[in-house]
């Protein structure tokens, strides 16, 4: 009997332990190992020439460039707050932190986010490469080869890469990416619309004329974010202007002062003309603009307001208007005190008018300048 009970007591003893050991690695992978896990993916973010705050859900976390060390994994939303020609600009998307990977989110601000590029690498559970763009439909090329349009996934190999995305209308970019094992590194890339895709002369001389016409719908749908991408970019594109004027007739301006002082002291001065290129030629109300334009350009001449004479009373009634400047030249007219007439010259005691288309002289003591 008290072998029995030992037994059962010992039977006992063993399923406590085992109930303690299964409860203790409970606890471990419920609070100890998150302890662990929590605190190992790490954030990249960098801006071209533009210093921005990083705000991680948003909550401040540093300046750009930023590197962010033992952050929690999971889903988070990353922001970015700069400052571009004195005027705030931001940009937010959601990213993913995994264990023991960093997320990068590389970003250039441009006057608008049309303007703007950039691109976010994070990891996930899978293998292989998802590549994301905006716009859609965007080429890939991997090492030198074709694989398709976006949205795509590929499996390449583990190791870097050259990653080019191209599409007609946008700025090409370039990356170097790094496939891991055991990861699927997901690849989201905002393009930058192309402010020049071809630009064409019309004109040249002191008004330079451009056909900046493209096909993007992007920047046919709004003129305006058009314009502040063409004067935002001159450096990279190297047309500088001054004016720029959109197939409806609105005009743009990088600095209407300066613009205005040019075409009044007839200086050189270019013009962009933003239109579609299914149109075959500069719309009708783009010419009118432009015509104006040139209508004021240079010092303009003041008008000489036209002098007048006024028939003074004579002995006889009338006033004798001869060929010359003289009692000794023939009589054209003869005309009457108050009547007036636009004056052409003066010579000695003699007045020059025109009398009805015909020009003829009369003498200064009978008419009085007005």
């Amino acid at each position: 009997m008290l072998t029995y009970i030992a037994d059962n007591m010992k039977q006992i003893k063993i399923v406590i332990l085992l109930l303690a050991l299964v409860i203790l690695a409970l606890l471990s992978w419920l609070f100890v190992i998150p302890l662990f896990k929590s605190s190992s993916a790490f954030l990249k973010v960098t801006t071209k020439e533009t210093k921005s705050r990083v705000l991680l859900n948003g909550k401040l976390v540093g300046k750009t460039p930023y590197l962010g060390k033992k952050l929690p994994i999971g889903e988070f939303t990353v922001k970015i707050i700069g400052s571009l020609n004195e005027e705030e600009v931001s940009f937010s998307t959601p990213i993913t932190l995994w264990p023991e990977a960093v997320t990068s989110v590389n970003y250039e601000f441009g006057p608008n986010s049309l303007f703007s590029s950039g691109d976010v690498r994070s990891f996930k559970e899978g293998e292989g490469l998802s590549i994301n763009t905006t716009p859609e439909g965007a080429e890939i090329t991997l090492d030198g080869e074709k694989l398709g349009k976006t949205p795509l996934i590929t499996a390449p190999n583990k190791g870097t890469h050259k990653l080019r995305v191209s599409h007609g209308g946008y700025v090409t970019r370039e990356l170097e990416i790094n496939i891991e094992p055991k990861l699927l590194l997901s690849l989201k890339v905002w393009l930058s619309a192309t402010p020049l895709e071809n630009p064409k002369v019309i004109e040249e001389g002191k008004i330079n004329i451009y056909d900046l016409s493209t096909s993007n719908e992007s920047l046919l749908k709004n003129f305006s974010v058009w314009s502040e991408g063409a004067f935002f970019f001159e450096k990279e594109t190297g047309y500088i202007f001054d004016i720029l004027i959109d197939r409806t007739g609105n005009m743009y301006y990088k600095d209407k002062a300066a613009a205005d002082k040019k075409v009044a002291d007839g200086k050189e001065i270019t013009i962009g003309y933003l239109g579609d290129q299914k149109d075959i030629q500069i719309s009708e109300e783009a010419a009118a603009v432009i015509t104006s334009i040139k209508k004021d350009f240079g010092p303009q001449k003041k008008a000489v307001p036209k002098q007048s004479v006024q028939i003074s009373s004579t002995p006889t009634g009338i006033l004798n208007v001869r060929s010359g400047p003289g009692t000794n030249y023939p009589i054209l007219e003869k005309i009457k005190p108050g009547e007036k007439y636009e004056l052409l010259e003066e010579k000695g005691d003699w007045y020059k008018i025109n009398v009805s288309g015909t020009e003829g002289w009369i003498s200064k003591q009978y008419a009085k300048k007005l």
